[in-house]
């Protein structure tokens, strides 16, 4: 037989206090204590034969609990009687400067110390005198042996026992009930079917496991802190009378009430409809219960919905149902409905707040000397606990507040302290029947002070337009520099007078005031000129953004019914049915160059703009003169410019940032710089714009800033002076890495929605300054809400729903009453008939004015400053037949990489990823359609049915990625290799056989990756042995140790440990030299290097091999080719080395177009197939034969083009040299021979083009269009139509030598992809 365990067992509440005690043993957390104030003659003697006999009656107290084997026990403990050790300290401190502050602070002291539990005892008193007649008992004991009512009952048995001695009787007999009947109670309760229907009632309410509201955020992630700040206060005797005696509320007692009006001031700082309380319950349900002092009670979760049409008395019936259902079940403990539900191994809590509402009676007598008691320490506190209780010495109820230091400071707690205070006051004074909606829980203070002093922004501007400041300059600086894009540059003269001419052509067709004219035009002077035209006119312009799907841009276009849409003629634009104005192709000479009359207001408006929707189709967002004038105005006050400074137009004309980009400098004087188009997306390229001329200010979206500060591009802009950011949060890290690079520039944060005329905060961010970068204060004659559910002001600090209202609202969305009557609503705050925004963003406001952006109340996103609707990408998805559901979000797995995916669920046919993106790519604009696409069996939820969003899987990235491409590292080099890798290429990890195209890396990432392996591993590495040992295993076989000095044009070969880099300059290049596809040859431009194409690999399918063809002479040491029919000849021999018959894949850029031409042609000829012949942006040699060849500058100009830059008039080798080095590209890393020989090449490739006679290739070419304004506007695909059997073709938004960059590569191989998947069935 096994030996009884000695001691006895533990109740459950006990047990919770041991393990809670056990996680962390030097806390004294759970120390409990409470202090009698004793008025009046007292013996310490007696009191402490009092003491002692009461002790000897109480089991519990007598214990000390140790380990066991089955769990802890706890065994009897002698006590020794008082003058023997027994634990009581007794001073007179009546000669102390404050007796009663120094009774405090012993009783501090002793409460700070932690407790050993197996040693004991685990009580102490204290007996403290402070006056002639006053005495402070102090009463400490550790939790797991007492509850608060075990207290009282201690204390209620020690005053009854010193009254008997002090009259010279004996007390008598004990109260207290046997503590073994009650352990045996509840090991029987343990064992019951009593237990087992508690357990599953818990269970049952809890299923769906909800987040619990607390007045922190949301509940969980901190433990008890070994100490609590407190707050107390007394309630005015009104208060305490109307909580006593409610009228309207018959029924109702106090502690309910106070539950309600806990419940409710919990749901609106939480901003939740349902609050789960915590509810402190004596569990004394046995018979034995009720009389035995010692540790029973239990916290049970009271769970509440808060509507705001509830009343107090409704709230108040409802927590009383709650309560009588918890008791009936409440001896069910608190820790095991935590474990049952899984909430404990996940930190998560179970309840928010606990209310602890005590209706005791706490006077006490000692032989007629009256006592009170408070209670100085009621056991840990994991967020809050309000204490609420009456001293029965006439000074009414008490409201306590314990916070855990973790979670709140001081501040905080005293603020949320006062403010239920004056809730309950507003609560019970309005009557318990008034709907909570009309209660507020800020106070009448922070009411006048977030509605009135924050909002202070009133300013006199005068009535007029956007276009009237503009044609002021035009008449007043006719001569100074109004425009600059690349080399032209345009007068305020010129540009008002062209754009008054075709004011004047628009108003002929009918545009006036209130219509709507679409602009369908890349970035340019000819779009600076329609816009202003437009608005000359009197009209509203719409922005129609030609790298845009067709359908998009169709569906605008029939919603908003403009008058016409001036376009270029480029094809940009899909037949809408609708008037083209195509300015370049009028005579508008006969006009005059002065303005049109025109009866236009400042109330009518100025431009339409479309945001993503929610249902999937966009909205147009209609703002007038009057809004946009008013927040161009503040800008200029606070921000003023001159006509010195040059502002940067980069932001696409669609997005709202773009107004004031355009505008703001052409209304002040300053001169507008326009980027080329699609350089907002490429930091380098607005770097070298910024320092060549001499941009002042400018605008970044928080993203495209950190990349622009992180790649060293700033460095270059030191003339600047300010810096705007908005579109999406600004970390702090990013204002704090600008401050460092850029110390003397100013930068401000901005935030507004499309539909309040851009911004409507400001925030200058100021170096050293730690924590959330604010949005800021409003601007001139706005007005900023934060609301809560109830739309009642938040005070500070309290998270609400920003609503914006003011002279910078939208008057609505086009066409879209019902949804502009639910987004713009009635401003109860503002003057009557006035209207504010609701945002759908959440915000508080901060103690000195500044709001706070701190998400949204709905999963509508910013991305890299476009706002995105979910809903309108799953509504695309949906209408897919191979798609039965799909959900959107935005992920951020690596810090700072925030990326769209698309999770989506079978239809028919099976989705694939890469197919459903092409096809979203036709409908929605780039910044819609998801970096990723997960297939799911189904979507994950959550137990009430409600999508998981936490559960979906992280989308793994393109390429094999399994089996042996993921095996681990077998050397150190592999190791460092495989952990740079996924450095470079944002990557959780990379195998040792992943290759670092297929897994999305570019030319770009090469360089990054590069310098990293110089400086962790001490080698260099050339580009060009990426392309020959793509994988860290075989980069890790071929490079050279340190020490062996590898010459700085590359590692040499990585396959064989080669030493001198020349195989990346070999006429055929594997660029993936693996799978078991037909390869795709891939010719090299006028330069000779076909490292270009390392971009389309991520895109392509991993089994499609990849060869570049490079020219001979790289190496400078051979003959270059006599004729381009000779250097074709040459490539399809070395093609056919390696694939000896067809069908063949030829692709080229540039010249490479031509020559892949003359290859197919050849091809033919020998009877063999071509099924792909694609030309990128290549033209045939008869639009260049009698042309000019290029000279040493041309050449020069080449070898740019092949590194991404669109520069002319490069003096020397020398400089473009250090061009290329300045901008960090691979080219820079050519052997010396090889730069020399490359514009000898692109001369030689030059004069054999113009040389070249085509003849007909039968088969189908697609081609692939830069559609990008053009010097050479001459050339035309359609030349090839003689020379081919079909031609198809493709435009990309983007220059010619933009073509092979990013993003534009991954468009193009998205559509090679989807070509080669054609030709792979």
């Amino acid at each position: 037989m096994t030996a009884a365990a000695p001691g006895l067992p533990l109740t459950a509440a006990q047990a919770g206090m041991f393990y809670a005690q056990d996680l962390d043993p030097a806390s004294p957390a759970l120390n409990t204590a409470e202090c009698a104030d004793i008025r009046g003659p007292l013996d310490p003697g007696l009191f402490a034969q009092a003491l002692y006999r009461t002790v000897g009656e109480a089991e519990a107290l007598r214990m000390r609990v140790v380990r066991a084997a089955g769990g802890p026990r706890q065994l009897p403990l002698v006590i020794e009687p008082p003058g023997s050790g027994f634990p009581l300290d007794v001073a007179d401190l009546r000669d102390r400067t404050d007796p009663e502050a120094a009774a405090g602070a012993l009783m501090r002291a002793d409460l700070a110390l932690p407790q050993d539990l197996a040693a004991g005892p685990l009580f102490r008193h204290g007996l403290y005198r402070v006056g002639p007649e006053r005495w402070l008992w102090y009463h400490r004991a550790h939790h797991v042996l007492l509850d608060g009512y075990g207290h009282a009952l201690v204390a209620r048995r020690v005053a009854e026992a010193y009254t008997a001695l002090a009259a010279g009787a004996e007390p008598g007999p004990s109260p207290f009930a046997s503590f073994r009947r009650l352990l045996a109670e509840d090991g029987e309760y343990r064992g019951s079917a009593a237990y087992a229907a508690d357990r599953a009632y818990w269970r049952g309410l809890f299923a769906d496991r909800p987040a619990v509201p607390v007045l922190a955020g949301e509940g969980g992630g901190a433990l008890p802190a070994r100490t609590a700040l407190r707050r107390s206060a007394r309630l005015p005797a009104a208060v305490t009378e109307r909580l006593s005696a409610p009228a309207g509320a018959p029924g109702a007692t106090w502690p309910e009430l106070v539950l309600a009006a806990q419940a409710l001031y919990t749901a609106r700082v939480a901003r939740a409809r349902e609050v789960v309380l915590g509810l402190p319950m004596m569990n004394r349900l046995g018979s034995a219960a009720l009389r035995v002092p010692a540790m029973v009670m239990n916290v049970l979760p009271l769970r509440l919905a808060v509507g705001p049409r509830d009343s107090l008395a409704e709230l108040a019936a409802r927590a009383a149902r709650g309560i009588r259902e918890a008791r009936r079940h409440g001896r069910y403990r608190y820790e095991e409905i935590r474990r049952d539900l899984g909430l404990l191994g996940e930190g998560r809590a179970l309840v928010g707040p606990l209310v602890n509402a005590m209706p005791f009676d706490g006077r006490l007598r000692f032989a007629g000397a009256p006592a009170t008691v408070r209670t100085l320490a009621a056991g840990p506190v994991e967020d809050l606990t309000v204490h609420v209780y009456d001293r029965s010495d006439g000074t009414g109820l008490h409201v306590d507040f314990e916070a855990n230091p973790a979670r709140y400071d001081a501040a905080a707690l005293a603020a949320h302290h006062a403010r239920f205070l004056d809730l309950l006051d507003r609560l019970t004074a309005a009557g318990p029947r008034l709907p909570l909606a009309r209660h507020a829980v800020a106070t009448a203070a922070e009411r006048a002070e977030v509605l009135g002093t924050f909002n202070d922004t009133a300013a006199r501007v005068p009535p007029t337009t956007l276009i009237g400041p503009i044609e002021a300059r035009e008449l007043h600086s006719p001569g100074a520099c109004a425009l600059v894009a690349g080399e032209v540059a345009l007068s305020y003269g010129e540009l008002g007078a062209r754009a008054n001419r075709l004011a004047r052509h628009l108003v002929s067709l009918g545009v006036r005031p209130g219509a709507v004219v679409g602009v369908c035009l890349p970035r340019s002077p000819e779009l600076v000129v329609a816009l202003l035209a437009v608005l000359k006119a009197g009209g509203a312009y719409l922005p129609l953004d030609p790298e845009h799907p067709a359908p998009r841009l169709a569906g605008m276009v029939a919603d908003a019914a403009p008058v016409c849409v001036i376009g270029d003629g480029e094809g940009r634009l899909p037949d809408t049915g609708r008037p083209t104005v195509l300015p370049a192709t009028l005579d508008l000479s006969g006009l005059p160059g002065v303005p049109p009359a025109r009866p236009l207001t400042p109330r009518d408006p100025a431009y339409v703009l479309y945001t993503s929707g929610s249902t999937g189709r966009p909205k147009g967002v209609v703002v007038s003169h009057a809004a946009i004038d008013n927040r161009l105005r503040w800008m200029q006050h606070a921000h003023p410019l001159t006509a010195r400074d040059r502002v940067l137009q980069k932001t696409p004309a669609g997005f709202d940032v773009s107004v004031w980009e355009f505008f703001w400098p052409l209304r002040e004087g300053a001169t507008l710089v326009l980027a080329e188009p699609g350089a907002h997306r490429d930091p380098h390229a607005l770097a070298r714009t910024i320092e060549e001329a001499g941009v002042t200010v400018c605008h970044f979206v928080p993203s495209m800033l950190e990349v622009f500060l992180a790649q060293g591009a700033a460095a270059r802009c030191a003339g600047l002076r300010r810096v705007f950011s908005s579109g999406e949060a600004l970390p702090r890290e990013t204002a704090a890495k600008f401050a460092r690079l850029l110390p003397g520039v100013a930068l401000h944060n901005l935030y507004g929605p499309t539909e309040a005329a851009v911004d409507v905060t400001h925030h200058t961010c100021r170096a050293g300054d730690t924590g959330p970068v604010p949005i800021g204060r409003p601007v001139w004659n706005t007005r900023v809400y934060v609301l809560d559910d109830a739309l009642q002001p938040c005070p500070p600090g309290v998270t609400g729903e920003l609503y914006l209202a003011g002279a910078q609202l939208a008057a609505g969305y086009l066409g879209r009453p019902a949804l502009t009557a639910t987004r713009f609503v009635a401003d109860p705050f503002g003057p009557p008939g006035s209207r504010m925004y609701r945002t759908g963003d959440l915000g508080r406001w901060t103690p000195e004015g500044e709001v706070e952006f701190l998400g949204r109340t709905d999963h509508q996103v910013k991305l890299r400053g476009q706002r995105i609707e979910p809903g309108e990408v799953e509504a695309a998805l949906t209408a897919l037949p191979e798609v039965a559901g799909a959900r959107v979000l935005v992920r951020e797995d690596r810090p700072g990489d925030r990326r769209l995916v698309g999770y989506v669920t079978p239809g028919a046919p099976q989705p694939e990823p890469d197919r459903l993106r092409q096809r979203l790519a036709a409908v929605l604009p780039a910044p819609l359609v998801p970096g990723a696409i997960v297939v799911l069996d189904a979507f994950p939820l959550t137990p009430n049915g409600k999508l998981d969003r936490a559960a979906l899987p992280a989308p793994r990235p393109a390429g094999g990625r399994g089996g042996a491409a993921l095996r681990p590292p077998r050397t150190p080099r592999e190791e460092a290799l495989t952990r740079l890798f996924a450095e470079v290429l944002g990557l959780p990890a990379v195998g040792c056989e992943e290759g670092f195209f297929d897994l999305g890396g570019t030319s770009l990432l090469a360089v990054s990756l590069a310098g990293r392996v110089r400086e962790e591993l001490g080698v260099e590495l050339a580009i060009g042995t990426l392309f020959r040992a793509p994988t860290p295993a075989a980069l890790a076989a071929g490079l050279a140790a340190p020490g062996d000095h590898a010459p700085a044009g590359g590692a040499g070969d990585a396959g064989r440990g080669g030493a001198d880099g020349d195989d990346a300059l070999g006429v055929l290049v594997p660029l993936r030299g693996g799978g078991d596809l037909p390869p795709l040859f891939a010719v090299h431009p006028a330069g000779g290097l076909s490292w270009c194409y390392s971009g389309l690999l991520g895109g392509l399918d991993p089994r499609q091999p990849v060869f570049g063809l490079q020219a001979r002479g790289l190496r400078g040491d051979e003959p270059l080719p006599g004729t381009l029919e000779e250097m074709a000849a040459d490539y399809v021999r070395q093609i056919r080395a390696v694939r000896p018959h067809g069908p063949y894949r030829l692709l080229g850029w540039s010249v490479g177009g031509v020559i892949a031409h003359a290859m197919a042609v050849l091809l033919q000829e020998a009877g063999e197939e071509v099924e792909l012949l694609a030309l990128l942006d290549a033209y045939p040699a008869d639009q260049w034969r009698g042309r000019a060849g290029p000279g040493e500058a041309e050449a020069l100009t080449a070898l740019l083009r092949m590194a991404g830059f669109d520069r002319r008039g490069e003096p020397s080798r020398e400089e473009v040299l250090a061009t290329l080095r300045r901008e960090g590209s691979a080219l820079a890393g050519l052997p010396e021979r090889t730069l020399a020989a490359v514009p000898d090449i692109v001369v030689n490739n030059a004069r054999l083009m113009r040389a070249h006679r085509h003849r007909h290739f039968a088969g189908e070419a697609l081609f692939f269009t830069a559609a990008a304004p053009r010097p050479e506007s001459w050339l035309t695909r359609d030349a090839w139509r003689p020379y081919v059997g079909a031609l198809v073709n493709h435009d990309l938004p983007c220059t010619h030598p933009r073509m092979t960059t990013a993003p534009h590569i991954g468009t193009l191989a998205a559509l090679l992809a989807a070509r080669l998947k054609e030709l792979d069935r």
